[in-house]
């Protein structure tokens, strides 16, 4: 399962979340990526999108930075590392896969 929003994209694999965040390429190179089991997953919280404001998914596990990252390129949201945001047009996807993470914390 793949989620992609506004430089930032999170897979699903029914075992481990990758979330890619896009950086400036002078800066590091490349996307940041942070992968983590579902089961590591201390706190997971998930606000609804609506018309007129953004979904959040907000992930809590050891190996995951809650730093807000900064060097995102132009159009990009300058959030904590372990949180993802979404349109409304997405909330159908991110259902289903909020659905999946659920399921395979058990």
């Amino acid at each position: 399962m793949h989620i992609r929003a506004r430089r930032r994209s999170i897979d699903f694999d029914g075992r481990k979340i990758t979330l890619k965040i896009a950086v400036k390429y002078g800066v590091s190179g490349s996307d940041r990526k942070y992968e983590f089991p579902v089961r590591s997953l201390t706190g997971f919280h998930h606000q609804q999108a609506t018309a007129w404001k953004r979904g959040r998914l907000e992930f809590t596990a050891p190996a995951l930075s809650s730093a807000i990252v900064t060097d995102v390129p132009l159009f990009a949201d300058k959030l904590p590392g372990n949180v993802f945001e979404y349109g409304y047009g997405d909330e159908k996807r991110v259902s289903a896969f909020v659905a999946a993470v659920n399921k395979a914390r058990g």
